[in-house]
This record gives C-alpha cells, sequence and structure tokens, in this order.
C-alpha cells in the first residue's frame, strides 16, 4: 500500500515522506559493495505506512478483504481484479525502473481461512462456479468437520486468486529484465498452507515461476527446523534452490542456535540460508555474537 521510491501506480509509504529514493539509494550501496538487490514486496497488506486516504478510496470502491462475519481487514482483496492489477503493476515497475536482481514475494497469500468473503468474493466465486449459493457462507466453510456443498471448490478457487499473481509477475518480470530471480517467503506447513492461507507454493515451483524458494522455518527447536528443511527439500528436489529462513529475530533464538541452525542447512545440503530480518535489533544484539558462534561451530566439526 505504498512504496519508498517514486511510483505511478502507489503512493509515497507515510514512514519515507521527504526521505528521497530509498531505493535508488540501496542499489547504489549494494553495487558499490558488490551485493546483490533482490526488492521485498508486501503482497495484498496494508497495515504499515499505507496513507489512510489511500486506504479509504479502496474502502469505499470494496477492494479491501472482510471476514465470514464481514468485519474488515486492512487488506487487498485478491479476488477483485483492480487489486491483481495493482499488485502485478507495482512490482514490475520496480523491474522496469531500476536495474534490481531479484522481486521478493511476502505476505503471498490470505491471512487465515477466514478471509475473504466480501460480496465481491461472493459474486466472483459464483461466476467461477456458474451457479448461485443458497448459503453464504455456510456452502464453502468447513464448520465441525461438516464440509459445506463447495468447500473444496472454494479452497481451489481461493489458491487460484494467489497463484495467478505469482504467474503474471515471473512470467511478465522475465521479459522485462532477462536474468532477473523471482522468489518468495513461504509457509513451512505444506501441504496444510493450501487449505489455511491458500498458499500452493509447491505448485509454483514445479511450473517455474520461482527461481528459488524461501520457506519461513522460524523456529526454536533444532530437531523440529531440522524435520522442516528434511521435508522441504524433499518436495523441492533439484527444480529449483532451496533457502531455509532462519528465525534470528526470534527472542528466544540465541547466536548460539543460530549458528547451529545455519549448520544444519549445510550438513542436510541446501544450498544456502535466510536471515531473518537484518533489523537494528539484529544487528546490534546478535549479529556481533553470531559470528563467533559460527566459528566456533565450524572449529567443532574440525575436531571432530
Amino acid at each position: 500500500g505504498g512504496t519508498s521510491y517514486p511510483s505511478r501506480v502507489l503512493p509515497l509509504n507515510d514512514n519515507y515522506q521527504g526521505k528521497g529514493d530509498q531505493l535508488a539509494a540501496c542499489l547504489a550501496a549494494c553495487r558499490k559493495y558488490g551485493v546483490k538487490l533482490h526488492v521485498w514486496k508486501v503482497n495484498w497488506e496494508l497495515w504499515w505506512g499505507s496513507p489512510e486516504e489511500f486506504v479509504d478510496k479502496l474502502r469505499a470502491a470494496g477492494r479491501l478483504q472482510q471476514n465470514e462475519a464481514g468485519e474488515e481487514r486492512k487488506c487487498l482483496c485478491p479476488s477483485h481484479p483492480d487489486n491483481f492489477k495493482l499488485e502485478v503493476e507495482s512490482m514490475l515497475e520496480v523491474a522496469e525502473n531500476y536495474q534490481v536482481d531479484g522481486l521478493h514475494f511476502d505476505y503471498i497469500r490470505y491471512p487465515d481461512e477466514h478471509y475473504c468473503f466480501c460480496d465481491g468474493c461472493r459474486e466472483r466465486f459464483e461466476k467461477h462456479l456458474g451457479k448461485e449459493l443458497d448459503k453464504w457462507p455456510e456452502d464453502v466453510l468447513k464448520q465441525d468437520e461438516r464440509e459445506g456443498e463447495h468447500h473444496l471448490a472454494w479452497q481451489e478457487w481461493r489458491c487460484a486468486n494467489i497463484t495467478r499473481l505469482v504467474k503474471a509477475v515471473s512470467e511478465k518480470a522475465h521479459k522485462i529484465r532477462p536474468g532477473i530471480k523471482l522468489s518468495a517467503a513461504v509457509f513451512d506447513h505444506y501441504p496444510h498452507c493450501t487449505k489455511t492461507v491458500a498458499q500452493d507454493w509447491l505448485s509454483w515451483v514445479k511450473a517455474g515461476y520461482l527461481d528459488f524458494v524461501c520457506p519461513m522455518d522460524y523456529r526454536e527447536d533444532n530437531a523440529v527446523f531440522k524435520s522442516k528443511v528434511i521435508d522441504q527439500l524433499e518436495l523441492v528436489g533439484d527444480k529449483i534452490p532451496l533457502y531455509p529462513g532462519i528465525g534470528a529475530s526470534h527472542p528466544g533464538l540465541s547466536p548460539e542456535q543460530i549458528a547451529l541452525q545455519i549448520q544444519l542447512t549445510r550438513e542436510l545440503g541446501a544450498p544456502g540460508f535466510i536471515i531473518f530480518n537484518y533489523d537494528l535489533g539484529f544487528a546490534e544484539g546478535k549479529l556481533p555474537e553470531l559470528r563467533k558462534a559460527v566459528l566456533a561451530v565450524e572449529e567443532k566439526k574440525i575436531k571432530n
């Protein structure tokens, strides 16, 4: 719902007013130090720095999400055609205007199984089915282990709404800037996430929409982390690189544990890893100790 750079399709994020083109500044710094820049996009959500007048305009046009009780969430409805167009154009203009190395999807999903049940979703789903629903939203819900008549079709339709954005951006971005890498931060529990947040990320891998994938394996328990990574590597195989995400921002994850999880990704054969995230707290609180911890793990490995 806002940018850190001049945009023809989105307003400037409230947090970047008067600060100049932050993307251009970041790109210049990356080129100076030999770092590749993959631009992070928060898809659909409008919760951080989105100008209120912009959100009000979207609300008036019926473009925000609602749960089954009719309660609003400041989030674009993925089935709305104007929202789809906005998301595509906002990502592609980055590839067009900046020599970035990649585009990264985040929040590329619904918030949970309780969204979206706006009037537009009902209308567009009924059009998809080719019939009107007798009971809304009961016909598409699963309650007390009882599935509505069209629950499975509803789940598939929600997944398709998310997948079509990944497909469109990937195909067009690769044409605009050959060699650009498309990636996504995805839920660690596949295929359960297809049912809850409509994120069928394995289908994106198989279809070639992503150049690498980053499961959010933000777990304090090393055994659980290891189990997740093993499952994900098996799912993806050699189709594309898989970089497990390590939740370094979690207060319960010490530098020593972060180092152990880095080592686990290497032992399991992952070609790399992701640290979430490099904010000021991590830089000042954990990064200095992480280097020592990584070296200690390496030394222990050599001795053994």
